[in-house]
């Protein structure tokens, strides 16, 4: 894990996500990339309405990119705030080490979240059902168009992160991918437990196999097989996660298409979106 990004806006808050994104980059020597994406003012022009003149026109587009700028110092000023105490530098050309940046692009969030993260070992964002508008936007553009591993943090996280480690398994090849984009992570836990919950079909990997894959990769895991009895998976995964003291869950993000749009499967969704703990996820 040596390359991080956290994409940010104006609406999203910055102080813990970028807490945590620093002590992993300064965890794992890892370059810490802030890339805020700012709003182009000439976007609200078609809904100005009628009867403005040109100047007018300037006038607001003018107000909208210093109110831009200002946002995009202030949440630069947040992020480098978070960097103290974190062994993280504030070196933008240095190549080794942990180190910081901060980039500003103008536009969408869909037109250079996705793509940016595209060179990163790992993009991290607050959960989309966060307060924030721009939560969603950021992790779906993440999850279905980055191709990269997310981290997901709860807004206002205060704990810790990849001490204990619960992977949830079921055989499947999203959560095997979300398990070797975790291995740096999982190197370096104190504890990591596999939890299987419920029956997994005879032709996946059961846990006996991911078990011995992470012994070759030198982590020693515990595993558990739980009953999902009446309960819906997702919510038996965070109850697990809470009763053993597990403060980061690895999950395969699962999906289905429907009328040529990317949904989260059911219990992707439901952790998304209920979880007090990081995901740590992969599509």
């Amino acid at each position: 894990m040596k390359s991080i990004l956290l994409p940010l806006t104006a609406q999203i808050e910055t102080d813990s996500i970028a807490r945590i994104s620093a002590t992993l980059a300064g965890q794992f020597q890892a370059s810490l990339t802030g890339l805020f994406v700012r709003t182009d003012p000439r976007s609200a022009i078609p809904f100005m309405g009628e009867g403005l003149t040109a100047d007018m026109i300037q006038t607001l587009c003018d107000g909208a990119e210093k109110q831009g700028c200002d946002q995009a110092d202030k949440a630069r000023a947040a992020f480098k705030e978070a960097l103290e105490g974190s062994g993280v530098t504030w070196a933008p050309e240095a190549s080794t080490g942990a180190r910081a940046s901060w980039t500003v692009v103008v536009g969408e969030i869909s037109d250079h979240v996705g793509r940016r993260a595209r060179t990163a070992d790992v993009a991290i964002c607050n959960s989309p059902c966060s307060k924030s508008p721009d939560a969603q936007d950021i992790f779906l553009e993440l999850i279905f168009r980055s191709g990269r591993s997310v981290l997901m943090v709860p807004e206002n996280y205060r704990g810790t992160v990849g001490k204990h480690v619960m992977i949830a398994w079921n055989g499947r090849a999203e959560g095997a991918r979300a398990v070797t984009g975790a291995l740096p992570m999982l190197r370096d836990a104190q504890k990591v437990t596999i939890v299987q919950v419920g029956d997994i079909g005879e032709d996946r990997p059961q846990l006996s196999a991911i078990a011995h894959y992470l012994a070759e990769h030198g982590i020693n895991a515990a595993t558990q097989a739980i009953d999902a009895a009446e309960k819906s998976v997702g919510a038996v995964l965070l109850e697990t996660a809470k009763s053993i003291n597990a403060d980061t869950l690895v999950l395969g993000a699962y999906s289905h298409s429907r009328w040529r749009e990317m949904v989260l499967g059911g219990v992707t969704k439901y952790v998304t979106n209920k979880s007090c703990l990081p995901v740590f996820m992969s599509h």
